[in-house]
């Protein structure tokens, strides 16, 4: 048995643990979960582990440990839990001035696992070892006796049961690019609140038959909670249904520590509406009849990603009433070919685990 150290506890909780196909004591592998990772400098580490995984490579306490433990001999392997990183996300990894530690910007580790093409793409050029080997969040979908019936879910966050229920998993209206070392904001909140005002009338005017469901991405919830932030991730429409839901309209909190939100509003809704959500693969790997949205803002961020090529896009706020109804009418015309998620998650299969365990046996 090869012996190895997780050193991110929160992903492991939301990601792994609730994973039904995460058993690598199957494959000649034992993996524990370390509670503290930034102090293993001080504290030390058992000789018997022979890896590390870890989910990111920046912050610099993080990269002290890494920096400890290679020095013990132990391989550092990178998992990571993003599968979308774009151009300006290269700039914020590769040449973020808050990363500038001795000289460099982010920690070399021995091997990347990737989740996909799409991310495994904005590695090109670093000379570091990658295989493309998909990303556990997704795998529970394919075992649905696990998880809430609709009813178990629309109890739980108060939704309608009786209603179609039109979801959107809102984002922070601000989008962050580093150019020549240098953070530029860029804001979405024009699209935010135009797609809001449309979801909001669109549900005034259906509210007998159609109950829309907002929920906050978690670091919207956490930008809230802590009264930080730009200001732009909970703010009009999204903050008026947030503290005052509505029958027709509710806008519902997210938490870091607890995966099952997500995954209950897609077992919860009978249509999706989105943008750069990831939550849109989890609505495509589910069939549920869905659009796109990218409206002016988010249109002239060449570099963001976008599932324009991979569904129906509305590009104007007026567009979004006019393919909600025809959604609603038609909906077999808004299910999409699920062969896009690959690009991002490469195998929805269960066997995400034996496919890292293999690898990392071949390493050691």
């Amino acid at each position: 048995m090869i012996n190895g150290i997780f050193l991110d506890p929160r992903i492991w909780k939301i990601d792994y643990l609730t994973n039904p196909f995460w058993k690598p004591n199957l494959f000649g592998i034992n993996i524990d979960v370390h509670l503290d990772a930034f102090n293993i400098p001080k504290i030390g580490i058992d000789p018997k582990y022979k890896f590390a995984i870890v989910t990111e490579l920046w912050e610099i306490p993080m990269r002290k440990t890494l920096s400890y433990l290679r020095k013990k001999g132990i391989k550092i392997f990178l998992v990571p839990r993003e599968i979308s990183k774009t151009k300006a996300h290269q700039g914020i990894m590769f040449f973020e001035e808050k990363f500038n530690y001795n000289g460099e910007y982010f920690f070399t580790p021995d091997y990347i696992f990737a989740p996909g093409q799409q991310y495994s793409s904005v590695w090109d050029g670093k000379e570091i070892p990658k295989k493309i080997i998909g990303y556990p969040r997704y795998e529970v979908y394919l075992k649905p006796e696990l998880l809430r019936t609709k009813a178990e879910a629309r109890k739980r966050h108060g939704i309608d049961q009786n209603k179609k229920i039109i979801f959107f998993p809102s984002y922070p209206a601000i989008y962050i690019q580093t150019v020549n070392n240098k953070n530029i904001y860029t804001f979405l909140d024009k699209d935010l609140e135009n797609t809001m005002y449309q979801l909001e009338q669109y549900a005034i005017n259906n509210q007998k038959e159609v109950q829309v469901i907002v929920k906050l991405h978690p670091y919207s919830q956490k930008c809230y909670d802590k009264k930080t932030g730009s200001g732009k991730e909970v703010f009009g429409l999204l903050k008026k249904y947030y503290e005052s839901p509505s029958s027709y309209l509710k806008v519902i909190g997210d938490s870091r520590l607890d995966s099952t939100i997500s995954r209950d509003m897609i077992i919860s809704t009978d249509f999706v509406v989105g943008s750069i959500s990831m939550m849109m693969l989890e609505a495509a790997l589910t069939n549920k009849p869905m659009f796109n949205i990218r409206l002016e803002q988010e249109c002239k961020l060449n570099d963001m990603i976008s599932y324009e090529n991979n569904m129906i896009t509305a590009y104007k706020p007026d567009d979004i009433i006019i393919n909600l109804n025809n959604m609603i009418l038609h909906p077999d015309k808004y299910k999409v070919d699920t062969s896009f998620v690959n690009h991002y998650l490469y195998k929805v299969d269960g066997k995400f685990c034996e496919r890292l365990c293999n690898e990392i046996k071949l390493l050691i």
